[in-house]
């Protein structure tokens, strides 16, 4: 009985929340080949990552601590004293509403957190980066991306996660949505200075799209990458088509756009 409920569960899973799914089977065939050791991931809490990314300043730091709770009035009160008291409002979306939600990232990133303390936290980040837009104006977004599931593939719930963290993180996110054919995923980059592209898909029998898309941008000289990710995609799979770089997590994926636009790495050195 209680056997039959844990595989219900497991299930679950594996539809609900295919990424942390599919990294916590890579993880638990790494630790059966003893490649990492199931205490390594212990010996990382929320305490050590705040330590490592929250602001020394209190007052910063309270602001980050509201977004990691996600809490959205808190972070809003917070954020609107310390522009009240004449805080640079870029300086506050940079060095108190981001660290919050990187601690968060991090920690879904390590299995430490769920989809939910993600939104939540993204909620709460938005609430004050709001604040700090009606002051002076939009904030410029750190580069635009899109995002989109192979064709054929209707399973979107890993793109709709992938996407609010990079939102979360500063991105502009332009969803193409699911099935989606390669044509259409040119036409959005031609259009909307995209920087980077992320593809996903949750089957097998879809993975040919990534290929696809990932040539046809490289054919029409876009200069723009597909970051390949999903249940069904594997570095050695990515590894087999130009134009694409892996990533295997949300996080991952943060930080190889992070890379890209930043001008520091292009495609083929994530391989």
């Amino acid at each position: 009985m209680h056997m039959d409920i844990m595989m219900q569960n497991v299930e679950r899973m594996r539809v609900e929340d295919p990424v942390r799914f599919n990294r916590l089977v890579q993880e638990g065939m790494a630790i059966e080949l003893g490649i990492i050791s199931p205490a390594s991931k212990k010996e990382i809490s929320a305490e050590k990552l705040k330590a490592e990314l929250f602001p020394a300043n209190a007052d910063y730091k309270a602001v980050s601590q509201g977004v990691l709770d996600g809490k959205r009035k808190i972070v809003e009160g917070l954020v609107r004293k310390l522009i009240d008291d004449g805080k640079d409002p870029v300086d506050i979306v940079t060095n108190a509403l981001m660290p919050g939600i990187q601690v968060q990232c991090e920690m879904y990133d390590l299995g430490l957190s769920f989809v939910p303390e993600i939104l939540m936290s993204n909620d709460a980040m938005q609430g004050g980066i709001k604040l700090c837009q009606e002051k002076i104006g939009d904030v410029p977004s750190r580069g635009n991306i899109a995002s989109f599931v192979a064709e054929g593939d209707l399973h979107d719930i890993g793109k709709n996660i992938c996407a609010a963290i990079l939102k979360a993180n500063g991105f502009k996110v332009f969803d193409i949505g699911r099935d989606v054919p390669k044509e259409k995923v040119l036409q959005v980059v031609k259009e909307n200075n995209i920087k980077l592209v992320c593809g996903s898909t949750l089957m097998s029998t879809t993975k040919h799209g990534l290929i696809d898309t990932a040539l046809l941008l490289e054919l029409e000289k876009t200069g723009v990458s597909v970051a390949c990710g999903g249940a069904a995609v594997s570095k050695a799979f990515v590894s087999t088509f130009d134009n694409s770089l892996y990533t295997k997590s949300p996080l991952e994926t943060v930080h190889a756009a992070n890379d890209i636009i930043g001008g520091k790495k292009k495609w083929n050195d994530f391989h």
